[in-house]
């Protein structure tokens, strides 16, 4: 009994050893409280990034321009205000304990803008001490000044080494490349990460078969949501988001509330479509044959020969006539609503958005007159067959605990019903036909006996090609929550959990006696539904020390762990040759089925070490380290270094005065990601099938896939250089990086005989 006593005595010795080492911290803390002007108007500005510097503490200022800073040490102590458009301005104070210091600063306006705080995998980081090229939008700002309705509008042409190739329907997706391709084989997207959460991304996100057009999951977000993107450009930058970074990170932060009254915006956006494009003319060698007035139409090899006369040309263009062309006027309407504001203790933002667009495909006026001939109205996915409605709710939540405690919460809901038209790669699609007839009208008719005039078009018009439906239903919740933790001036502790869970429906419809003649059975109708669910759950922990070594070197430790779960679950119903007026698959006279699933699990670990010296010279070299479910058994863990050096040479005492030249920085930096293999490339795979063995069918089972158990990602490692400085009085930038990418260990799909 004795002994259980010693022990809670020490125990409650240790605890109070514990208050009083705080109480003792907390005595020796003060404040600060920093009030930020605009130079010229004496306005406040609101939104600017204060930190103190060598420590985690600072904020952002509210709509009066003002924050408190708690929890400062006593002494000297350097702030620091940073904000889009204003000149960096530091300032010194003197912090004494139990008291209030003041920070005032006057911010003067400057012409080039270039954010100051950009995020990174350990945190945010300001521009200057990173030795990489990162890239930053503010959405905001663009969503006011330029047409946008996706992501991708956003990216395309407003950030260097980004490409964006853009689909040609409404609600198509885009292929985002960032610095080129990585891989012969496998992706090449860039990962996606929104408000500290892994989002899906999936370029080609549907079951439909369009001939080319696919959705996007990143186009589902609502650009009218985000405060700004970062774009973190190769393996150099983006080594500490692990495996399947090496092709970039897109990094998307929503619009925040910020403390004051409430502010409203409401909006409502309504036009037309117009497809401007110049498409190419039809044209035939027209003629006879020899000893024959007939005209026919000729080949090249035919007129060489001389076995057909050439007499003349014909031309048709079937886009520039009006009852003949697939091309109308296309139509689009967004209305929406945010609200934000708050106290210094519970921020909000709520935002609503409702979006519709009807491309600019058309069924033709000599289509519309054959439909009514024969008293035929037509769906309403063959008169308009590109179409998009989307709906967007977004609630965002942070909230300040305590001086030491941040809290934060997102949430959005997204709703799509979309379909789209077949296109030209597609045996249906219009674009073949459009583009593969002949240079006049009488080309004869629709062959599988419909007899119908082709006026132009290769082997069938428009209408049959759109009584097919391609069309894609999704609801959408991303959520997640963040906390940040600042237990004393020299450690903060950051978590982001996160949940991306999609609801997916892919209808093919072709009811019976519909669509075109590909086939003798294509027009007996088919019913492909299916469904997938995909979620995308993601977490990840920081924690970060920082102390003084010397008055002019600061260091600052970082270890964390990231963990992602990805998993798709796939199931289809179909049916061909459907009973007249039918769309239901098990109705059809060959119904069928078949399931999948995609299970992806990603744990990553690391640890940076960055150092600054005389605050100009900023070095950090950090090691992050990845087991994957798609490695091969015999492959446990793969490791990525990276290393990156940042100068700002004109704070340097012996930089010389140019009256010409304010700001020059020289960086580089070294660093390795990978692309990881395909979920099961790494497995043996069988399927079973029916043979016969001395006349009596029996089971069997065959390889699908021998499988590798040393499999491995592949790795690319990029080394990067380059430098910033600005001159005129900061009215111009110059902003210059080499980079040399080169991947290794290249993934190839073979057959092994």
């Amino acid at each position: 009994m004795r002994v259980h006593v010693v022990r809670s005595l020490r125990t409650l010795g240790g605890a109070l050893s514990l208050l009083a080492i705080a109480a003792a911290a907390e005595a020796q803390q003060g404040s600060i409280l920093v009030q930020v002007t605009e130079q010229g108007t004496g306005r406040p500005v609101e939104a600017v990034q204060v930190a103190v510097v060598g420590t985690n503490l600072g904020g952002v200022t509210n709509s009066e321009g003002r924050l408190l800073v708690r929890n400062v040490p006593a002494g000297a102590a350097t702030v620091r205000a940073l904000r889009v458009g204003y000149a960096e301005q530091r300032r010194q104070v003197q912090v004494v304990a139990g008291q209030q210091a003041t920070a005032d600063f006057t911010l003067a306006q400057v012409a080039v803008s270039i954010a100051p705080v950009v995020t990174t995998a350990t945190g945010q980081t300001a521009r200057e001490e990173l030795g990489n090229a990162i890239a930053t939008i503010d959405v905001a700002n663009v969503a006011e000044t330029a047409p946008v309705a996706t992501i991708a509008d956003v990216l395309n042409s407003r950030a260097p080494g980004v490409t964006v190739m853009t689909g040609t329907q409404t609600g198509s997706g885009s292929r985002v490349r960032i610095r080129g391709h990585s891989s012969l084989n496998l992706s090449n997207d860039p990962i996606y990460v929104i408000d500290g959460v892994r989002m899906t991304r999936n370029s080609n996100s549907s079951e439909l078969f369009t001939g080319g057009t696919q959705p996007s999951r990143a186009a589902d977000i609502n650009p009218d949501e985000i405060e700004n993107i970062e774009i973190v450009k190769g393996p150099s930058a983006a080594t500490l988001y692990g495996t399947d970074a090496a092709n970039g990170v897109i990094v998307i932060t929503t619009k925040r509330g910020r403390s004051g009254p409430a502010r409203w915006t409401a909006y409502v956006e309504g036009g037309l479509l117009s497809d401007r494009s110049d498409y190419p003319t039809n044209y035939t060698i027209w003629g006879h044959s020899p000893g024959s007035t007939t005209g026919r139409a000729c080949t090249l090899p035919q007129v060489s020969a001389g076995s057909c006369i050439q007499d003349s040309v014909r031309t048709l263009n079937i886009f520039e006539e009006d009852d003949l062309t697939p091309i109308g006027l296309g139509n689009r309407y967004q209305f929406g609503a945010q609200v934000s504001g708050g106290s210094e203790i519970v921020r909000y933002f709520v935002a609503a958005e409702r979006e519709g667009e009807t491309g600019v495909f058309e069924l033709p006026e000599f289509e519309k007159r054959r439909y009514d001939s024969l008293g035929i109205t037509p769906a309403e996915w063959t008169e308009r067959p590109n179409t998009m409605m989307r709906n967007s709710i977004r609630a965002n939540l942070s909230a300040t605990a305590s001086p030491k405690l941040d809290l934060s919460v997102f949430m959005n809901f997204i709703n799509v019903d979309q379909r789209f038209s077949l296109e030209s790669n597609a045996t249906a699609g219009v674009g073949s036909h459009a583009f593969g007839g002949p240079g006049y009208r009488e080309n004869g008719v629709v062959g599988g006996g419909l007899g119908t005039p082709l006026n132009g078009y290769r082997a069938w018009t428009p209408g049959y090609t759109w009584e097919e439906k391609a069309g894609q239903r999704l609801n959408r919740f991303i959520g997640s929550i963040s906390a940040n933790w600042r237990p004393t001036s020299w450690l903060d502790t950051r978590v982001n959990v996160g949940n991306d869970f999609t609801d997916r429906v892919d209808d093919n419809l072709l009811l019976r006696g519909s669509g075109p003649p590909i086939t003798s059975t294509y027009r007996l109708g088919f019913k492909f539904n299916t469904r997938a669910d995909i979620r995308n759950l993601s977490g990840d922990i920081a924690s970060s020390a920082s102390w003084r070594v010397r008055d002019n070197v600061l260091s600052r430790t970082t270890v964390g762990a990231q963990y992602v779960d990805y998993k798709l679950e796939f199931g289809e119903a179909s049916g061909q040759d459907l009973p007249p007026g039918q769309q239901i698959p098990n109705n059809a006279a060959e119904p069928g089925a078949r399931e999948s699933s995609t299970l992806n699990k990603t744990l990553g670990l690391f640890i940076e070490e960055a150092v600054t010296l005389n605050d100009r010279l900023f070095l950090s070299a950090a090691l992050r380290t990845d087991q994957n479910s798609a490695f091969g058994t015999d492959f446990q863990r793969v490791f990525y270094p990276k290393a990156s050096v940042s100068w700002i040479l004109s704070d340097e005492p012996f930089f010389p005065t140019l009256g010409w030249m304010s700001y020059l920085r020289f960086r580089a930096a070294y660093g390795a990601s990978g692309v990881q293999p395909g979920t099961n490339d790494a497995l043996r795979t069988f399927s079973g099938e029916a043979t016969n063995i001395r006349g009596v069918d029996v089971p069997a089972v065959q390889f699908d896939d021998i499988g590798n158990d040393a499999l491995k990602p592949e790795r690319t490692t990029e080394l990067e250089m380059g430098f910033e400085t600005r001159f005129l009085n900061d009215r111009a930038t110059l902003d210059v990086t080499h980079y040399r990418k080169r991947t290794k260990d290249a993934l190839i799909s073979a057959v092994i005989p």
